[in-house]
Protein backbone atom coordinates (compact mmCIF):
# COMPACT_ATOMS: atom_id res chain seq x y z
CA UNK A 1 0.00 0.00 0.00
CA UNK A 2 1.27 3.47 -0.85
CA UNK A 3 0.35 7.05 -0.01
CA UNK A 4 0.56 9.28 -3.09
CA UNK A 5 0.25 12.42 -0.97
CA UNK A 6 2.93 11.62 1.59
CA UNK A 7 5.67 13.86 0.14
CA UNK A 8 3.25 16.72 -0.51
CA UNK A 9 1.83 16.46 3.00
CA UNK A 10 5.29 16.54 4.53
CA UNK A 11 6.15 19.55 2.38
CA UNK A 12 3.16 21.40 3.84
CA UNK A 13 4.11 20.37 7.38
CA UNK A 14 7.66 21.52 6.80
CA UNK A 15 6.46 24.90 5.50
CA UNK A 16 4.13 25.28 8.49
CA UNK A 17 7.07 24.63 10.81
CA UNK A 18 8.60 27.91 9.59
CA UNK A 19 5.37 29.90 9.32
CA UNK A 20 3.28 29.38 12.44
CA UNK A 21 -0.03 31.21 12.77
CA UNK A 22 -3.05 30.78 15.10
CA UNK A 23 -5.40 30.27 12.15
CA UNK A 24 -3.39 27.23 11.00
CA UNK A 25 -4.84 24.95 13.68
CA UNK A 26 -7.66 23.41 11.59
CA UNK A 27 -5.18 22.58 8.83
CA UNK A 28 -2.69 21.16 11.35
CA UNK A 29 -5.38 18.96 12.88
CA UNK A 30 -6.25 17.64 9.42
CA UNK A 31 -2.59 16.92 8.66
CA UNK A 32 -2.13 15.08 11.96
CA UNK A 33 -5.21 12.98 11.20
CA UNK A 34 -3.82 12.15 7.77
CA UNK A 35 -0.39 11.27 9.16
CA UNK A 36 -2.06 9.01 11.71
CA UNK A 37 -4.06 7.30 8.98
CA UNK A 38 -0.85 6.83 6.98
CA UNK A 39 0.76 5.06 9.94
CA UNK A 40 -2.35 2.97 10.57
CA UNK A 41 -2.61 1.80 6.96
CA UNK A 42 0.97 1.69 5.69
CA UNK A 43 3.60 1.73 8.47
CA UNK A 44 3.78 -1.61 10.25
CA UNK A 45 6.71 -0.66 12.49
CA UNK A 46 8.89 2.34 13.33
CA UNK A 47 8.16 6.04 13.59
CA UNK A 48 9.69 8.98 11.71
CA UNK A 49 9.71 12.73 12.42
CA UNK A 50 6.80 13.29 10.03
CA UNK A 51 4.34 12.09 12.68
CA UNK A 52 6.21 13.81 15.51
CA UNK A 53 6.31 17.13 13.65
CA UNK A 54 2.58 17.01 12.93
CA UNK A 55 1.88 16.24 16.58
CA UNK A 56 4.18 18.98 17.87
CA UNK A 57 2.65 21.67 15.64
CA UNK A 58 -0.82 20.78 16.94
CA UNK A 59 0.43 20.59 20.53
CA UNK A 60 1.91 24.09 20.30
CA UNK A 61 -1.66 25.45 20.16
CA UNK A 62 -2.32 23.96 23.62
CA UNK A 63 -5.96 23.00 23.06
CA UNK A 64 -7.30 20.42 25.51
CA UNK A 65 -9.71 18.92 22.94
CA UNK A 66 -6.75 17.83 20.79
CA UNK A 67 -5.79 15.20 23.34
CA UNK A 68 -7.94 12.66 21.46
CA UNK A 69 -6.04 13.27 18.21
CA UNK A 70 -2.78 12.76 20.07
CA UNK A 71 -4.06 9.62 21.80
CA UNK A 72 -5.04 8.08 18.47
CA UNK A 73 -1.60 8.87 17.00
CA UNK A 74 0.14 7.43 20.03
CA UNK A 75 -1.78 4.15 19.85
CA UNK A 76 -1.17 3.18 16.24
CA UNK A 77 1.54 0.63 17.05
CA UNK A 78 4.07 -0.49 19.64
CA UNK A 79 6.61 1.94 18.17
CA UNK A 80 4.31 4.96 18.25
CA UNK A 81 3.27 4.04 21.79
CA UNK A 82 6.91 4.43 22.79
CA UNK A 83 7.95 7.23 20.41
CA UNK A 84 4.94 9.56 20.43
CA UNK A 85 5.35 11.27 23.79
CA UNK A 86 2.53 11.27 26.33
CA UNK A 87 3.10 14.99 26.88
CA UNK A 88 1.43 15.73 23.53
CA UNK A 89 -1.82 15.06 25.40
CA UNK A 90 -0.99 17.39 28.29
CA UNK A 91 -0.05 20.63 26.53
CA UNK A 92 -3.50 22.09 27.24
CA UNK A 93 -2.63 21.87 30.96
CA UNK A 94 -2.37 18.79 33.15
CA UNK A 95 -5.36 19.57 35.38
CA UNK A 96 -7.58 20.59 32.48
CA UNK A 97 -6.66 17.44 30.55
CA UNK A 98 -7.37 15.16 33.51
CA UNK A 99 -10.74 16.87 34.01
CA UNK A 100 -11.62 16.51 30.32
CA UNK A 101 -10.78 12.80 30.30
CA UNK A 102 -12.73 12.13 33.51
CA UNK A 103 -15.79 13.83 32.03
CA UNK A 104 -15.60 11.85 28.79
CA UNK A 105 -17.19 8.56 27.75
CA UNK A 106 -14.19 7.58 25.62
CA UNK A 107 -13.62 3.78 25.65
CA UNK A 108 -9.98 4.35 26.71
CA UNK A 109 -10.94 6.77 29.47
CA UNK A 110 -9.59 4.71 32.39
CA UNK A 111 -6.45 3.74 30.51
CA UNK A 112 -5.66 7.37 29.66
CA UNK A 113 -6.28 8.45 33.24
CA UNK A 114 -3.90 5.78 34.45
CA UNK A 115 -1.21 7.19 32.16
CA UNK A 116 -1.62 10.92 32.85
CA UNK A 117 -2.33 11.12 36.58
CA UNK A 118 1.19 10.34 37.78
CA UNK A 119 2.71 12.95 40.13
CA UNK A 120 5.69 13.35 37.79
CA UNK A 121 3.46 14.80 35.05
CA UNK A 122 3.47 18.51 35.86
CA UNK A 123 2.96 21.61 33.73
CA UNK A 124 6.64 22.45 34.28
CA UNK A 125 7.69 19.04 32.95
CA UNK A 126 5.44 19.47 29.92
CA UNK A 127 6.91 22.92 29.23
CA UNK A 128 10.44 21.51 29.45
CA UNK A 129 9.49 18.82 26.94
CA UNK A 130 7.95 21.45 24.62
CA UNK A 131 11.18 23.47 24.74
CA UNK A 132 13.04 20.36 23.63
CA UNK A 133 10.63 19.93 20.72
CA UNK A 134 11.05 23.59 19.74
CA UNK A 135 14.79 23.02 19.54
CA UNK A 136 14.22 19.87 17.48
CA UNK A 137 11.81 21.64 15.11
CA UNK A 138 13.05 25.26 14.99
CA UNK A 139 10.83 27.99 13.59
CA UNK A 140 13.66 29.54 11.54
CA UNK A 141 15.11 27.60 8.56
CA UNK A 142 18.57 28.98 9.37
CA UNK A 143 18.49 27.07 12.68
CA UNK A 144 18.18 23.70 10.94
CA UNK A 145 21.29 21.54 10.57
CA UNK A 146 22.51 20.33 7.20
CA UNK A 147 21.68 16.80 8.36
CA UNK A 148 18.07 17.86 8.95
CA UNK A 149 17.93 19.45 5.49
CA UNK A 150 19.23 16.17 4.06
CA UNK A 151 16.46 14.18 5.71
CA UNK A 152 13.83 16.73 4.71
CA UNK A 153 14.94 16.61 1.08
CA UNK A 154 14.86 12.81 1.12
CA UNK A 155 11.26 12.82 2.36
CA UNK A 156 10.33 15.16 -0.47
CA UNK A 157 11.94 12.80 -2.99
CA UNK A 158 14.81 15.19 -3.80
CA UNK A 159 17.58 12.55 -3.90
CA UNK A 160 20.42 14.63 -5.29
CA UNK A 161 19.73 17.59 -2.99
CA UNK A 162 19.60 15.18 -0.05
CA UNK A 163 22.94 13.66 -1.06
CA UNK A 164 24.59 17.07 -1.32
CA UNK A 165 23.27 18.21 2.07
CA UNK A 166 24.43 15.00 3.75
CA UNK A 167 27.91 14.98 2.25
CA UNK A 168 28.32 18.66 3.15
CA UNK A 169 27.19 17.87 6.71
CA UNK A 170 29.77 15.08 6.95
CA UNK A 171 32.58 17.39 5.79
CA UNK A 172 31.96 19.61 8.80
CA UNK A 173 31.87 16.72 11.29
CA UNK A 174 34.76 14.78 12.88
CA UNK A 175 35.60 11.77 10.69
CA UNK A 176 34.42 9.25 13.28
CA UNK A 177 32.68 5.91 12.89
CA UNK A 178 29.41 7.54 13.96
CA UNK A 179 29.70 10.19 11.23
CA UNK A 180 30.65 7.67 8.56
CA UNK A 181 27.90 5.25 9.59
CA UNK A 182 25.28 8.01 9.30
CA UNK A 183 26.65 9.09 5.92
CA UNK A 184 26.86 5.56 4.54
CA UNK A 185 23.35 4.65 5.66
CA UNK A 186 21.88 7.81 4.17
CA UNK A 187 23.66 7.38 0.83
CA UNK A 188 22.57 3.75 0.64
CA UNK A 189 18.97 4.67 1.43
CA UNK A 190 19.03 7.20 -1.40
CA UNK A 191 20.43 4.60 -3.80
CA UNK A 192 23.97 6.01 -4.11
CA UNK A 193 25.47 2.59 -3.48
CA UNK A 194 28.91 3.13 -5.04
CA UNK A 195 29.49 6.14 -2.80
CA UNK A 196 28.16 4.21 0.19
CA UNK A 197 30.71 1.44 -0.51
CA UNK A 198 33.56 3.99 -0.42
CA UNK A 199 32.33 5.41 2.88
CA UNK A 200 31.93 1.95 4.41
CA UNK A 201 35.51 1.06 3.44
CA UNK A 202 36.68 4.19 5.24
CA UNK A 203 34.63 3.27 8.32
CA UNK A 204 36.26 -0.17 8.38
CA UNK A 205 39.73 1.37 8.01
CA UNK A 206 39.35 3.70 11.01
CA UNK A 207 37.52 1.24 13.26
CA UNK A 208 39.23 0.89 16.63
CA UNK A 209 37.29 -2.09 17.92
CA UNK A 210 39.45 -5.10 18.76
CA UNK A 211 36.53 -7.55 18.90
CA UNK A 212 36.51 -9.74 15.75
CA UNK A 213 32.73 -9.70 15.67
CA UNK A 214 32.71 -5.92 15.22
CA UNK A 215 34.95 -6.11 12.15
CA UNK A 216 32.91 -9.00 10.76
CA UNK A 217 29.73 -6.95 11.14
CA UNK A 218 31.23 -3.97 9.30
CA UNK A 219 32.55 -6.19 6.52
CA UNK A 220 29.15 -7.84 6.18
CA UNK A 221 27.61 -4.39 5.71
CA UNK A 222 30.19 -3.71 3.01
CA UNK A 223 29.44 -7.01 1.24
CA UNK A 224 25.73 -6.24 1.27
CA UNK A 225 26.35 -2.81 -0.29
CA UNK A 226 28.60 -4.35 -2.95
CA UNK A 227 25.94 -6.92 -3.80
CA UNK A 228 23.27 -4.24 -4.08
CA UNK A 229 25.65 -2.20 -6.26
CA UNK A 230 25.82 -5.14 -8.74
CA UNK A 231 29.39 -6.03 -7.84
CA UNK A 232 29.09 -9.70 -6.77
CA UNK A 233 32.77 -10.42 -7.35
CA UNK A 234 33.90 -7.78 -4.83
CA UNK A 235 31.12 -8.85 -2.47
CA UNK A 236 32.37 -12.46 -2.47
CA UNK A 237 35.95 -11.32 -1.78
CA UNK A 238 34.64 -9.30 1.14
CA UNK A 239 32.75 -12.34 2.46
CA UNK A 240 35.98 -14.36 2.31
CA UNK A 241 37.53 -11.67 4.50
CA UNK A 242 34.54 -11.90 6.83
CA UNK A 243 35.10 -15.63 7.20
CA UNK A 244 38.70 -15.01 8.27
CA UNK A 245 37.61 -12.80 11.20
CA UNK A 246 34.25 -14.34 12.07
CA UNK A 247 34.25 -15.98 15.54
CA UNK A 248 34.14 -19.74 15.15
CA UNK A 249 31.35 -20.30 17.71
CA UNK A 250 28.07 -20.58 15.82
CA UNK A 251 26.01 -21.38 18.90
CA UNK A 252 26.67 -18.43 21.19
CA UNK A 253 26.26 -14.68 20.98
CA UNK A 254 27.65 -14.56 17.43
CA UNK A 255 24.97 -16.76 15.85
CA UNK A 256 23.31 -13.62 14.44
CA UNK A 257 26.50 -12.83 12.52
CA UNK A 258 26.51 -16.37 11.15
CA UNK A 259 22.89 -16.05 9.95
CA UNK A 260 23.75 -12.81 8.20
CA UNK A 261 26.99 -14.22 6.75
CA UNK A 262 25.42 -17.44 5.42
CA UNK A 263 22.50 -15.53 3.93
CA UNK A 264 24.80 -13.10 2.10
CA UNK A 265 26.79 -16.04 0.70
CA UNK A 266 23.64 -17.70 -0.64
CA UNK A 267 22.33 -14.41 -2.07
CA UNK A 268 25.44 -14.09 -4.24
CA UNK A 269 25.01 -17.50 -5.90
CA UNK A 270 22.21 -16.42 -8.28
CA UNK A 271 24.25 -13.31 -9.19
CA UNK A 272 27.31 -15.35 -10.20
CA UNK A 273 27.75 -15.13 -13.99
CA UNK A 274 29.13 -18.62 -14.70
CA UNK A 275 27.75 -22.00 -13.60
CA UNK A 276 31.03 -23.45 -12.39
CA UNK A 277 31.71 -20.57 -9.98
CA UNK A 278 28.08 -20.59 -8.85
CA UNK A 279 28.35 -24.27 -7.89
CA UNK A 280 31.57 -23.64 -5.97
CA UNK A 281 29.98 -20.76 -4.09
CA UNK A 282 26.92 -22.85 -3.33
CA UNK A 283 29.13 -25.61 -1.91
CA UNK A 284 31.01 -23.09 0.24
CA UNK A 285 27.76 -21.54 1.45
CA UNK A 286 26.43 -24.97 2.30
CA UNK A 287 29.52 -25.63 4.39
CA UNK A 288 29.08 -22.36 6.26
CA UNK A 289 25.45 -23.26 7.00
CA UNK A 290 26.41 -26.39 8.93
CA UNK A 291 25.97 -26.05 12.69
CA UNK A 292 24.12 -22.74 12.71
CA UNK A 293 21.14 -22.98 15.10
CA UNK A 294 17.61 -21.61 14.64
CA UNK A 295 17.70 -21.55 10.85
CA UNK A 296 14.21 -20.06 10.71
CA UNK A 297 15.78 -16.69 11.54
CA UNK A 298 16.72 -13.95 9.06
CA UNK A 299 15.51 -15.68 5.89
CA UNK A 300 18.66 -17.82 5.65
CA UNK A 301 16.92 -20.88 4.22
CA UNK A 302 14.86 -18.88 1.72
CA UNK A 303 18.13 -17.56 0.30
CA UNK A 304 19.56 -21.08 0.35
CA UNK A 305 16.58 -22.49 -1.60
CA UNK A 306 16.84 -19.71 -4.21
CA UNK A 307 20.57 -20.39 -4.59
CA UNK A 308 20.01 -24.14 -5.04
CA UNK A 309 17.29 -23.48 -7.61
CA UNK A 310 19.59 -21.16 -9.57
CA UNK A 311 22.46 -23.67 -9.45
CA UNK A 312 20.06 -26.41 -10.62
CA UNK A 313 21.10 -28.83 -7.87
CA UNK A 314 18.01 -30.97 -7.06
CA UNK A 315 19.64 -32.94 -4.23
CA UNK A 316 20.71 -29.93 -2.22
CA UNK A 317 17.44 -28.18 -3.07
CA UNK A 318 15.49 -31.08 -1.57
CA UNK A 319 17.66 -30.94 1.55
CA UNK A 320 17.10 -27.21 2.00
CA UNK A 321 13.34 -27.59 1.63
CA UNK A 322 13.42 -30.33 4.23
CA UNK A 323 15.42 -28.01 6.49
CA UNK A 324 12.80 -25.31 5.92
CA UNK A 325 10.05 -27.60 7.16
CA UNK A 326 12.08 -28.61 10.21
CA UNK A 327 12.96 -24.97 10.95
CA UNK A 328 9.30 -23.93 10.70
CA UNK A 329 8.37 -26.68 13.16
CA UNK A 330 11.17 -25.58 15.50
CA UNK A 331 9.95 -21.99 15.31
CA UNK A 332 6.38 -23.00 16.16
CA UNK A 333 7.62 -25.01 19.15
CA UNK A 334 9.81 -22.20 20.42
CA UNK A 335 7.10 -19.58 20.11
CA UNK A 336 4.53 -21.97 21.59
CA UNK A 337 6.69 -22.51 24.65
CA UNK A 338 7.22 -18.76 25.03
CA UNK A 339 3.48 -18.12 24.76
CA UNK A 340 2.62 -20.81 27.31
CA UNK A 341 5.29 -19.45 29.66
CA UNK A 342 3.91 -15.93 29.40
CA UNK A 343 0.36 -17.16 29.94
CA UNK A 344 1.21 -19.13 33.06
CA UNK A 345 2.93 -16.18 34.68
CA UNK A 346 5.15 -16.24 37.76
CA UNK A 347 4.36 -18.61 40.62
CA UNK A 348 4.34 -17.65 44.26
CA UNK A 349 4.76 -19.75 47.38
Amino acid sequence: MTDRNRAARFGVLWALQYDRRPQDLPLLRFLLQQQTTFYQEVVSWGMAPDLTLAGFLVAEHRQVEDLWLHWTAKNVSFDTALGYHLYHLLTGGVAATVEAVRASAHPDRDRILGDITSDRHTDAAVEEWLNGQRARFPAAPADESLESWAHHAARLGEREASRLFMTEWAIGEPRTEATLNALQFHLAQLGYLTEAVVVQREAIAISESSWPGAKASKLLALAQLQRRADDPSSAWKTLEEVRSVLPSDKQGSCQGLWWHFAKECFLLVPLTPDDSTARRRLAASDQYLQGIPRLWMDGVLSAAVAAAEQADDPLILHRYRTLQQAAAHEREQEFGQATRGAASGPTTS
